[in-house]
């Protein structure tokens, strides 16, 4: 499955870049008058955001009701090259990677609609982690690191501080106190591959150190963390996928979010039943409603609906992405 292979490629390039962490401020800025009020705050989540690459390169913004994506998008934003990362601030703009460029769109942005803000970025490789905070730093994962970028940074910018978290970076979640959460996943051969799944939070600029970290136990199979979703009742979400052949299966790995050991076991996992998850990668939360994207269905992605608690559990929708025709799904957001 081309998915799948993108997958394995992009994984091995990421993992040969890994270092010890350490965390490099380069910079203080000053903060932006008016700070963005976070999204959970500022309006109810309204739609699910989707970076869908078939003969063209679009983000699909699909309507949410009742916790429940719809079958059409109400939107699409046009004219990328290649875009594989999102986000959303909680003002509504929504961002996007395309290929070593983070381009901001104003709210409700339609067809091939001009950015408002662009900012370069260093490198292309990407594993679906961008976000944007409160006050509107903007973090984005790439070889190994994340760049922080000042509200109101443009162009070739110089980033505001550049962190080295512990393991690949593959996933990136703002909690409530503002404090920045990675997740990444390390690789070793032991003979065998193995990994391990690492979450190093960063308290807000202009800080940005390191004040605790935790991780999961050494996987001796194929098994590795993508995503890292908070629901702000304690829990930190992630993915948990396999990209050989889909075996055995996907499941979603629950964490304590306030964790500061390693390792650790899962306090839960969640599994699914009619159909079973296959190859999870994006993960996000709306507190009671969990949303997985799989790419292993559809011949590219699909995402299920699920609640944030009970095991195994049967999705509540699941949103075919096209229709269920040849697509690849990169990277998936909430927002207004």
């Amino acid at each position: 499955m081309t998915t799948c292979a993108f997958f394995r490629r992009l994984t091995a390039l990421a993992f040969a870049t890994m270092m010890t962490a350490c965390s490099q401020p380069s910079g203080k800025q000053d903060l932006p008058a008016t700070p963005i009020p976070p999204a959970s705050t500022q309006a109810a989540i309204g739609h699910l955001y989707l970076i869908v690459t078939t003969s063209t390169r679009f983000v699909a913004e699909y309507p949410i009701k009742k916790g429940i994506p719809q079958s059409t998008p109400d939107r699409e934003v046009t004219g990328f090259f290649a875009p594989n990362a999102l986000t959303l601030d909680g003002a509504g703009n929504l961002y996007v990677l395309d290929y070593r460029t983070i381009k901001e769109f104003a709210p409700g942005a339609s067809g091939h609609a001009r950015p408002i803000r662009t900012i370069h970025v260093p490198n292309f490789l990407n594993i679906g982690t961008l976000a944007v905070d409160a006050n509107g730093y903007v973090y984005i994962g790439q070889k190994g690191h994340v760049y922080v970028y000042a509200p109101g940074a443009h162009g070739r910018a110089t980033p505001f501080a550049i962190l080295k978290p512990k393991g690949y970076p593959s996933g990136l979640a703002i909690d409530a106190s503002g404090n920045l959460n990675v997740l990444g996943t390390s690789q070793e051969m032991d003979p065998y591959r193995i990994f391990q799944t690492h979450v190093s939070v960063y308290a807000p600029p202009p800080s940005v150190k390191r004040i605790r970290e935790f991780c999961g136990y050494e996987e001796t199979a194929s098994g590795i963390d993508f995503g890292i979703a908070l629901d702000g009742k304690g829990n930190a979400f992630s993915a948990h996928t396999y990209f050989v052949n889909s075996y055995p299966f996907g499941s979603v790995q629950v964490y304590p979010a306030a964790a500061d050991k390693c390792p650790i076991s899962p306090s839960r996992t969640i599994t699914t039943t009619n159909p079973v998850l296959r190859e999870p990668v994006y993960i996000k939360v709306a507190y009671p409603y969990l949303y997985v994207c799989d790419v292993f269905y559809g011949q590219g992605g699909a995402v299920f609906t699920l609640k944030t608690t009970g095991t195994p559990q049967t999705p509540l929708s699941i949103l075919y992405v096209e229709n269920n025709q040849p697509h690849n799904v990169f990277d998936m957001a909430l927002g207004p």
